[in-house]
């Protein structure tokens, strides 16, 4: 099950830095989208501003129709209370650039913890999920095995399995390759591509890795100075951007 994802006018300032300036943007349900640009573009701050992790400063988010940051309450548009916030946010995942797994879990407990401890599941049918889904991510011979022992690819896919074992209807994906050596990162996006291949959940991708995301995604946005530059399908925005600032940047880091 997937869900739509809507922005409207988001803005989001740090001190004197406007990082998002009035970012419209609609994804529609099961659609996989790629997020490319020069650091601090704003990409990471957008998957922020998802995942509750920051608040807009002003504008809308709406998961399915339905505002994350406020809620209706006796025929009027309020701040969201902590119930609503957290069920909202429930059905977004995110994995991140980090591992953050707990060193003194397995892997099988890393994965089964929240879905034992925040969505109440029991200690057998947590661990069968997990099962799942790190067999799905090519670790069904790792369970007992501790972080320490891992490698930085498996370790990644330790944390996709954590967030898919949610069950999410969004999932957010922030550089997730980049702390990897670089011989670790094709198995990991392999992974990636799989999942977008589903279409069960709508996947927001933040990547440096322009042939994945113009292989693996319907739609790619080129961000630049907190604003959304171009916006097209994968093929078009790659082999014909319309943008010359698209077009410089997509020269600059593939020559690279």
């Amino acid at each position: 099950m997937s869900a739509s994802v809507t922005l409207e006018n988001i803005s989001k300032r740090y001190g004197d830095v406007e990082v998002l300036r009035g970012i419209d943007l609609h994804i529609p349900a099961g659609q996989t989208v790629a997020l490319i640009g020069p650091s601090g573009s704003g990409k990471s701050t957008l998957l922020r501003l998802l995942m509750t992790l920051e608040r807009p400063d002003a504008g809308r988010v709406l998961i399915d129709g339905e505002s994350m940051w406020t809620e209706q309450r006796g025929g009027r548009e309020v701040p969201a209370r902590a119930a609503h916030l957290r069920r909202v946010r429930g059905r977004i995942g995110m994995v991140f650039q980090h591992f953050n797994l707990f060193p003194h879990m397995t892997a099988l407990r890393n994965v089964a913890e929240a879905p034992r401890h925040v969505l109440g599941l029991g200690r057998e049918e947590a661990e069968q999920r997990a099962r799942e889904y790190l067999d799905m991510v090519g670790l069904g011979d790792k369970l007992d095995q501790y972080p320490g022992k891992l490698s930085g690819g498996q370790k990644q896919r330790v944390g996709i399995a954590r967030a898919l074992a949610m069950r999410p209807e969004v999932m957010l994906f922030d550089e997730v390759t980049s702390a990897l050596d670089p011989e670790l990162v094709g198995g990991v996006l392999e992974i990636m591509r799989e999942l977008s291949a589903r279409r069960t959940m709508t996947m927001i991708i933040v990547t440096h890795q322009m042939k994945f995301a113009e292989c693996s995604s319907d739609r790619t946005l080129f961000f630049e100075g907190g604003r959304i530059v171009e916006d097209g399908p994968s093929a078009q925005v790659f082999g014909q951007p319309a943008e010359a600032r698209t077009r410089q940047f997509l020269e600059a880091v593939i020559e690279a």
